[in-house]
């Protein structure tokens, strides 16, 4: 199935871990937390079974996830100094960064399928998943982001982005 030695449980594993040791889900809700946030579209995303879609819903499971190991490898790289970081201004937040955010975020919203209200939702259809969990993601409060947290949001919508672009 995963090609690239990709594990979408190995990810979600060791980001459960750094959560649970951090006592990030004690101190946060998820639209408060970059982490809590990933990890809950992460488990979202893994629920879905590619074996049951199309060819091209696998093809989009796998680049999703390796886009996703992407992200991961940057957290790693950057998790132990995530409360060491500086906090970000809030004129930085919503001038440079909202922007950033903003515009990365509706360029990956206005690729994916439009979900139609007051209709069942195919959830046999990778997208349909996809578009539910990423646009929880926009819901995440910025407030207390320090710029690590940025950075790796940024690397998450950067990530998202460049896999959604092979869609």
């Amino acid at each position: 199935m995963m090609n690239n030695n990709v594990n979408p449980q190995k990810l979600i594993d060791d980001l459960q871990r750094w959560i649970t040791a951090n006592r990030e889900d004690q101190i946060w809700t998820q639209h408060q937390s970059l982490y809590l946030e990933v990890l809950a579209q992460w488990k979202a995303v893994n629920r879905y079974r590619p074996e049951n879609g199309t060819e091209e819903d696998q093809r989009l499971y796998e680049l999703y996830w390796k886009a996703m190991a992407k992200l991961h490898q940057s957290f790693a790289q950057q998790s132990e100094e995530i409360f060491d970081a500086t906090p970000i201004r809030a004129t930085d937040r919503t001038g440079f960064y909202g922007g950033v955010l903003t515009e990365l975020q509706s360029v990956i919203l206005d690729r994916l399928p439009k979900l139609e209200q007051a209709k069942i939702v195919r959830m046999t259809s990778f997208l349909n998943v996809l578009k539910v969990s990423v646009t929880d993601m926009t819901k995440l409060e910025l407030a207390d982001l320090n710029v690590i947290d940025m950075s790796l949001l940024l690397d998450y919508w950067k990530f998202l982005g460049d896999a959604i672009k092979q869609f």
